[in-house]
């Protein structure tokens, strides 16, 4: 494939990256918009201003673009292009984002789902580069599975695979998930969710350490909150962090035996918190999958980091412009 130009819309629950990248990993440009409790008849046009400041800031016109990807949260219509009903996007309901930007930017484009699109992006341009089986985990404000296999991107049936945030790990749990359903990985382990658990547990004790770190604020609760008071020794911060720390080895140990993967690459709680968040996972990881697939699975942060908003939707484009889709 020659060197090609394309844009990525990366949708979050608190924010939209776009950016212009070429097929040699350069981000030739980027814009961040926040999307926390938004609507879409506000962002939409947002969007489309964003992505052509940037082409014209690298003294292109849209048409020296090859075409557009655009990086969602599940559940989704991906084969039409249209946010169904995102968890972390409460207001977002039936979105036909994929036509909007067609007719509004007037080139090809493709629609796929975030975690995917996370996984192409470590595959295209980081820490999957040259490898044929791995999977990459978005760990943010919620939690889903990119998996690639031979090279490729598995889809599934109705283009939903990959959901592994909203696998039940505890039967009868009365921990609810953003998707309806209870005891799911992403409802112990997924930032947003973690918060809300403690937001709820200490409404009523303004002076816990996890509320100072907070800066005296119940509903300000965060993984940052929690991770300084883990750090300085809580009791209730310390059971939260095994916990997380357990279900998430649960979750792994699953992908490992099931897949065999050569590598799990996990995004942005891993890479922001470091060891003390990696650690832990790699001790309980022995209790829920084979020695013989776990020794041959490594287990790292994302490189891409915080620049994979901007990737991700560009490397759907990519992946789709590789394989003729567009």
């Amino acid at each position: 494939m020659n060197e090609e130009i394309v844009l990525g819309f990366d949708i979050g629950g608190t924010k939209i990256g776009v950016g212009l990248v070429s097929t040699g990993g350069k981000i030739l440009g980027s814009r961040r918009i926040e999307n926390k409790d938004t609507y879409p008849e506000d962002i939409l046009p947002l969007l489309v201003t964003a992505a052509k400041e940037i082409v014209q800031e690298n003294q292109l016109k849209l048409t020296d673009v090859a075409g557009f990807g655009i990086s969602a949260p599940g559940p989704a219509d991906v084969a039409n292009g249209i946010l169904t009903a995102p968890p972390n996007n409460i207001h977002w309901r039936n979105v036909p984002i994929l036509q909007y930007l067609k007719d509004q930017l007037g080139i090809p484009g493709c629609f796929e789902n975030d975690a995917n699109c996370g996984a192409l992006a470590e595959g295209f341009f980081g820490a999957g580069r040259g490898i044929n089986h791995f999977i990459y985990l978005t760990m943010s404000t919620g939690i889903g599975a990119g998996i690639i296999t031979e090279g490729k991107l598995v889809r599934g049936t109705g283009l939903y695979g990959g959901e592994v945030g909203h696998t039940v790990l505890e039967v009868n749990s009365d921990r609810k998930c953003g998707c309806g359903m209870y005891g799911c990985y992403e409802a112990y382990c997924s930032g947003r969710n973690i918060a809300l658990y403690l937001q709820a547990k200490l409404k009523d004790q303004p002076d816990h350490p996890i509320v100072q770190c907070a800066g005296g604020k119940v509903e300000n609760i965060d993984m940052i909150s929690l991770e300084k008071a883990f750090r300085a020794g809580d009791k209730l911060a310390a059971e939260i962090w095994d916990e997380m720390s357990l279900r998430n080895a649960q979750a792994m140990g699953i992908l490992i035996n099931t897949f065999n993967p050569d590598r799990l690459i996990l995004g942005t709680l891993a890479w922001a918190i470091g060891d003390i968040y990696m650690d832990p996972i790699r001790k309980y990881l022995p209790r829920f999958c084979w020695q013989e697939m776990l020794k041959d699975c490594e287990l790292v942060p994302s490189e891409l980091r915080r620049d994979i908003g901007s990737y991700a939707g560009a490397a759907a484009a990519l992946y789709f412009l590789l394989h003729k889709k567009f």
